[in-house]
């Protein structure tokens, strides 16, 4: 038998340690993906989701990670060759750029240092540059610098030109605020394991009118089946009273994260997304208080993630492993240039707390260097 892994309090930027109701479901006997109970879960489930993206556009939820929804979403709505700018202010915005290369698109790099966000002259200035371009791509929440970019501002600049505007929301759907039709959003992509407060293993997909204007434009792209979205908008019309959806469904990760997004709706999305800001500022006052210096001001904190500098000349990496190995508290590290120069607090999960911050800076607190 498989060894037993020990129990971590997880407090990296997910996954996250979920609730004890949520857990408890993934344990349920197995159910069918089809059939009328689960077609009723599975729109259900949508349409809560959609409510958190704040569309009347289309919901899916496809079965694989947040990269599995980016992927599909720059697979069904450009072609290859064509030319997309992509915002890029740390690792994930790399990502977002080595994404749209697997397909082949032309990508213009839209570029901040890391530790500020993408600014909407840089955009304007990218556009000057490049009429030619079909797209704007911006991940929402930074993770790797804990970073917000101010996806409100890009909209209208994105219709202005034309073009479409995509978000990587994978880190903050549920724990920011996302209002997709009112900002114009096009398409989102999201990830169970984060704010949503569910296991990894789903990607909801969100897709507005104009979303589908731009993936209907060239059909025969040769992009694929699987992540492609007018399949599964096909089987949603086609096979929409029994398997309104392409393929079999992780159905017992779909009954936990609707278990998660009901505890979110009745908590109220923005009393959740306050409690989220307040901890944040707790976690900030409590890290200065033994010595350790948040990464970003008060004024751009991440109501989720938490960045701040270690003990002077001391690579984080050791103190990674110290909380691991001495308190079974899993925290996050730098990534890029920021390796072994800051931790990274996640506090996303819905059962996040003071008490549960005091326990991670308590241990902070007792590092030192042997």
């Amino acid at each position: 038998m498989p060894k037993k892994p020990k129990e971590l309090l997880l407090m990296i930027p997910g996954p996250i340690t979920v609730s004890p109701e949520v857990l408890n479901v993934m344990g349920e006997p197995v159910r069918a993906h089809y059939g009328d109970e689960f077609r009723d879960t599975y729109n259900e489930i949508t349409a809560m989701l959609a409510r958190l993206f704040a569309t009347q556009g289309d919901v899916f939820l496809m079965v694989g990670s947040g990269s599995c929804a980016i992927d599909t979403c720059f697979g069904s709505a450009f072609s290859s060759g064509e030319k997309v700018l992509v915002g890029i202010n740390g690792f994930f915005g790399e990502r977002l750029a080595a994404i749209a290369r697997g397909y082949n698109l032309q990508v213009i790099e839209v570029r901040a240092e890391f530790g500020k966000p993408i600014s909407l002259e840089a955009v304007k200035t990218a556009l000057k540059e490049h009429p030619d371009a079909s797209g704007f791509a911006v991940v929402h929440l930074e993770t790797s610098t804990t970073i917000v970019n101010p996806i409100k501002d890009y909209g209208a600049i994105c219709r202005e030109h034309g073009i479409l505007y995509f978000v990587d929301t994978v880190s903050s759907l549920g724990g920011l605020p996302v209002y997709m039709d009112e900002w114009g959003i096009d398409l989102c992509a999201s990830a169970s394991q984060k704010c949503l407060g569910s296991p990894p293993g789903l990607a909801p997909v969100a897709v507005g009118g104009r979303g589908w204007q731009f993936i209907d434009r060239q059909p025969d792209k040769g992009h694929g089946w699987y992540t492609n979205l007018r399949t599964w908008r096909q089987y949603k019309k086609d096979w929409a009273d029994w398997h309104p959806y392409p393929v079999t469904l992780a159905t017992n990760n779909i009954l936990a994260l609707m278990t998660s997004l009901e505890h979110l709706l009745e908590e109220g999305v923005e009393q959740r997304m306050q409690r989220y800001r307040c901890l944040a500022l707790y976690l900030r006052k409590r890290l200065r208080e033994i010595g350790w210096q948040p990464y970003t001001s008060d004024e751009m904190l991440a109501p989720v993630i938490t960045a701040a500098y270690g003990p002077a000349g001391v690579p984080t990496g050791k103190v990674i492993h110290y909380m691991e190995s001495e308190h079974q508290i899993k925290i996050a590290g730098g990534l890029g240039p920021l390796k072994d120069k800051i931790i990274r607090i996640g506090h996303m999960s819905p059962i996040v707390s003071e008490t549960l911050l005091d326990r991670v800076v308590d241990a902070l607190a007792g590092y030192h260097e042997d």
